[in-house]
């Protein structure tokens, strides 16, 4: 057990942006997704389907390294953790850039997602520590966001010049830079990650497995649609910077669906906002499957990523409520990147091999996917938002 004992303020503004820098950055290959894959196919000539396994290699990774942190957070040095996570991202990052064959890369990109799904862990795990939480998990989605705007913007133009290649090679340079930041977040936690499970009550143990169900149904259906959404753009003959430029203001979008989510919070409760949010999110998945010309496209990546970002609060909201020892979130982290990984692998098998011999490919599948997982999700979560609208707000945190 790791003694309780942090010479760290969780709560200062050293900590918290610490955590928010690390949290931008490490999970590059989530949020630039789309622009990835079609680096995939564009620079190292693999087919849709092989740049949607990768995708979901390492997401799956990321996924699965929540039962290290899982059983870690209470056994090790918070501070070990990090830099062995990091140490480990970027010698991957660096094998990454130095091949070229999809069978060498799946197993790399795998142990890729291990470092960056344990990194990501331990900060949900620090800022759900602090006091203002609602503010902070915002500055930690923000620096995510800030990354997003600019890597769709700027990486389309990279890619002719320095290739996949450079994007991992940066990718590493940028891990081993975090390695300065580690001391700047608690070493250890809290007696109630400690005590892990054991605090739970019978209420969230039945609630739990409901909530993440619904969590991964959500995530397998966005999932599954953005990995794709920058070769919907490319088939329909747009422009490699205008898809760019359109991710990045989806991206922008994407902030202001979170500050109306912040701002709004349970103003009108929380039923109807996540409805409206789902509304919002299938629509924009429908939109995709109707594409006509540039104007649609762009309509529907904004409404998504708005949608995406607006609904996140108040998912997250809902499974913090449960377990305030922290376990449940650290298994929400994993449904999440299951969720991320298996929605693009479920994708690609779906889409078949006939892209491979020059056909154009049939994205609706992908979109039929989407909205049959988002309709799962929202019928799984609407009695668990019921039940907590019951109890009231004396269990969430105070912000």
């Amino acid at each position: 057990m790791v003694q309780i004992k942090r010479l760290v303020d969780v709560n200062s503004v050293s900590c918290i942006f610490a955590v928010a820098m690390i949290a931008a950055v490490v999970p590059a290959t989530v949020v630039l997704g789309p622009i990835i894959v079609g680096a995939y196919v564009t620079d190292l000539r693999f087919s849709v389907q092989q740049a949607g396994y990768l995708i979901s290699a390492e997401l799956l990774g990321a996924g699965l390294a929540t039962f290290i942190a899982y059983f870690a957070v209470s056994r090790f040095n918070w501070h070990s953790i990090l830099r062995l996570a990091l140490l480990l991202g970027t010698l991957t990052n660096i094998a990454s850039a130095l091949l070229s064959e999809f069978a060498l890369l799946v197993p790399v990109r795998f142990a890729t997602g291990l470092a960056v799904g344990t990194i990501m862990t331990m900060t949900i795990v620090i800022v759900g520590m602090t006091e203002a939480q609602e503010r902070n998990f915002g500055a930690w989605s923000m620096g995510q966001v800030v990354f997003a705007v600019i890597g769709f913007a700027v990486f389309p133009q990279l890619v002719p010049v320095v290739g996949v290649s450079g994007f991992f090679l940066g990718m590493a340079a940028v891990m081993a830079l975090l390695q300065m930041v580690v001391g700047r977040v608690p070493a250890a936690g809290n007696y109630a990650h400690q005590n892990g499970v054991a605090g739970l009550s019978p209420q969230a143990r039945r609630l739990a497995p409901v909530a993440l169900l619904a969590l991964l149904f959500f995530y397998i259906g966005i999932g599954s649609v953005w990995a794709y959404v920058e070769r919907i753009g490319d088939q329909a003959g747009l422009e490699a910077e205008f898809v760019g430029y359109v991710l990045s203001a989806s991206s922008v979008i994407g902030v202001i669906g979170a500050g109306v989510a912040t701002w709004l919070s349970t103003r009108m409760g929380r039923l109807l906002p996540v409805l409206g949010g789902y509304l919002l999110i299938g629509l924009s998945v429908a939109l995709y499957a109707g594409y006509v010309g540039g104007l649609l496209f762009l309509a529907a990546s904004l409404l998504f990523k708005f949608a995406w970002w607006f609904l996140s609060p108040y998912l997250l909201a809902n499974m913090t409520r449960l377990d305030p020892s922290g376990r449940v979130a650290i298994l929400t982290n994993f449904v999440i990147g299951v969720g991320l990984g298996g929605g693009p692998a479920i994708a690609a098998w779906l889409l078949g091999s006939g892209e491979a011999d020059g056909a154009v490919t049939d994205f609706s599948s992908v979109i039929y996917l989407g909205l049959s997982c988002l309709a799962v999700s929202i019928a799984l979560l609407v009695p668990i938002i019921r039940l907590n609208n019951e109890q009231g707000d004396e269990n969430i945190p105070a912000s």
